[in-house]
């Protein structure tokens, strides 16, 4: 037991070590694994990551209220469809997780449960007696910091197409 207190620094630092060869061989790997990919592999990847973009933009709030007919509907209609819209374009693109890292995958997936949580929390915070309207401007008060989440992604997406694009 006191040999180990007394070396429990160099212990760590061995482990530490361990740890990062690990990972760098592990990484290693998995950049090799993109060396291989077939020119058609490499397009199909990158319809994925096309696809993905899209899928960003589609599920911001203002840009579905832009793109669908909403104005004639009640707040609570409009709150339903919205979030309803969300779910429906993310299952449409699920099967792209099969194309990208688990990171931007887990980026996309956080986005779309804030999404989803930032049309619910607008919808909630409104009184009984606000409007379509006024729902419609707590979202666009409530875009800036969707933007902010959704551009992060769009950086994580680009950063793996550059990679991609740049194996050959």
């Amino acid at each position: 037991m006191e040999f180990f207190i007394d070396n429990i620094l160099y212990i760590a630092l061995t482990l530490t070590v361990f740890t990062l060869v690990f990972f760098f061989l592990k990484n290693k790997k998995n950049k090799s694994d993109f060396r291989n990919l077939s020119k058609n592999d490499i397009e199909i990847k990158l319809r994925a990551y096309e696809r993905l973009i899209l899928f960003l933009e589609r599920i911001e709030p203002v840009s579905m209220v832009n793109r669908l007919e909403l104005h004639e509907s009640s707040k609570d209609a409009v709150s339903s469809l919205l979030i309803k819209n969300i779910v429906l374009e993310y299952e449409y693109n699920i099967s792209q997780q099969i194309y990208v890292s688990d990171k931007l995958w887990r980026s996309l997936e956080l986005i779309k449960n804030k999404m989803i949580n930032s049309v619910a929390a607008c919808t909630k915070d409104l009184d009984s007696t606000a409007t379509t309207d006024d729902l419609i401007k707590s979202l666009l008060d409530q875009s800036k910091k969707n933007i902010v989440i959704i551009n992060y992604a769009k950086k994580i997406l680009k950063e793996e197409v550059r990679y991609i694009s740049n194996i050959r």
